[in-house]
């Protein structure tokens, strides 16, 4: 029997990758223009997404596919519910809910063609050790990952297991550290989601909470690891990057901040979805040249943004839950909770989306729930997105289905159900840190 063609195996798969690539780069450049022009349709943006996630959808793993089928199946069951019920169907959240959001996402991944992870280290530098090399690691990914996303956690990752496999303190330390830009970072899933879907949100006053948090929990992370470590920490081995590496980072954060206030009507996202590419163009013609840029350019796009599909998916599976939750809400008002959102019940609801987090449930789906069920009760904006991003990166650290902790536990080796034992007293001691941060919100809003 003759052996099967593999090219012709391969062709279907890398054009699917292809294609989607193109519709995100499509979706990226029609929501941009959307945002500086509204006159432009806004569903050509909607479509290129949908285009690009269903692209890939065979590649995507089983459990994938069961997130994104439990929400879309909740999300068209309220939907057909609401409208039977003759409530108002949120055809817009559920088609194009979570653009605003894969815009940024889009954006940012074209800081991969100038910035590898890598470039946070130099090859000879040697690594220190003992506890100020936990703490300047700990720094090192969290500053990296807050714009070049998980990418940074997996070059540290392999750097770390150079001398010997990871272990418990360096699993835990990336994690948690990494979780923590979810508070603050405009660059990740987390704060994207916040800002697309609450309208509103004070994004400095969010941002300072996020921070504030932030600090709290790095000084959590070195007490925290000096209790379940030990001494143990005195024989840590860092990673030895580079100050002057952070050059993208603040180039970044400081062009975003500089158009914000130029242009305050344009919105954080929009302008972050602008910026990160053209940053990204403008080094690349600067360092290579014309035809250069041009060949990386093609094939970051036809073969690796595509990469960016399953998370796609998730989040416009997200969109058509909001806007089935949404639409069922609008039928059915008494089931919206009676509640004002306080620094009280804003903790509770942090705890609860982290204890879902920690049985295994996304914090995507927790936080969707959140917002389209509170929104009609007209929350104060900043402090329902604080309580989403904080979920955000708290839940994702406890998570055995985070992306992070299924990164970390693939190289390490450890069951990603270790994850929400580790991270209980972590969790723990981030949910009441960020009450206190609610009620210095609070005190400072009035």
């Amino acid at each position: 029997m003759a052996k099967p063609d593999s090219s012709r195996l391969v062709q279907p798969s890398a054009r699917r990758e292809a294609f989607s690539g193109l519709m995100i780069s499509a979706m990226l450049v029609a929501s941009v223009v959307h945002g500086l022009a509204p006159a432009f349709p806004r569903e050509i943006g909607v479509l290129a997404a949908w285009s690009a996630g269903f692209a890939v959808w065979n590649r995507l793993p089983m459990r994938a596919r069961a997130q994104v089928g439990v929400m879309f199946g909740i999300g068209l069951a309220c939907i057909a519910v609401a409208a039977a019920r003759g409530g108002d169907v949120a055809w817009g959240i559920t088609t194009g809910g979570s653009l605003p959001i894969l815009t940024v996402l889009a954006g940012v991944a074209f800081l991969r063609l100038v910035y590898p992870a890598n470039a946070a280290a130099g090859t000879d530098t040697p690594a220190s050790r003992g506890f100020g090399a936990y703490l300047r690691t700990m720094a090192g990914v969290h500053l990296f990952g807050a714009v070049i996303n998980i990418s940074a956690v997996v070059v540290f990752a392999e750097r770390l297991a150079r001398s010997a496999p990871l272990a418990r303190r360096e699993v835990a330390m990336l994690g948690r550290s990494y979780s923590m830009v979810a508070f603050y970072s405009p660059f990740i899933g987390g704060v994207a989601l916040a800002l697309g879907m609450v309208p509103g949100v004070h994004f400095p006053g969010l941002v300072l909470a996020g921070v504030a948090l932030a600090c709290i929990g790095f000084l959590a992370l070195a007490i925290i690891g000096r209790f379940e470590e030990g001494q143990a920490l005195s024989r840590f081995e860092g990673y030895p990057f580079r100050l002057e590496s952070l050059w993208l980072p603040t180039a970044l954060v400081l062009l975003t901040a500089a158009a914000h206030w130029m242009w305050p009507s344009l919105s954080i996202l929009l302008l972050v979805a602008l910026i990160a590419p053209s940053l990204a163009a403008a080094v690349l013609l600067a360092r290579n040249g014309i035809a250069s840029a041009n060949r990386n350019l093609k094939r970051f796009v036809l073969t690796e943004l595509s990469g960016r599909s399953g998370e796609f998916t998730l989040f416009l599976a997200a969109g058509v839950l909001g806007g089935g939750l949404t639409s069922l809400v609008s039928a059915y008002p008494m089931m919206v909770p009676d509640f004002t959102l306080n620094p009280v019940t804003a903790t509770v609801a942090l705890a609860c989306i982290v204890v879902a987090a920690m049985a295994g449930v996304h914090p995507l789906v927790s936080v969707t729930t959140l917002i389209a069920v509170t929104s009609p009760a007209s929350p104060d904006p900043t402090l329902l997105a604080a309580v989403c991003v904080m979920g955000w990166g708290i839940g994702s650290a406890g998570s055995p289905y985070s992306g992070i902790n299924l990164v970390l536990a693939a190289r390490s080796g450890i069951s990603n159900w270790s994850f929400p034992r580790w991270n209980a007293l972590y969790c723990t001691v981030m949910v009441l840190a960020a009450g206190s941060v609610f009620a210095g919100y609070a005190a400072l809003a009035r």
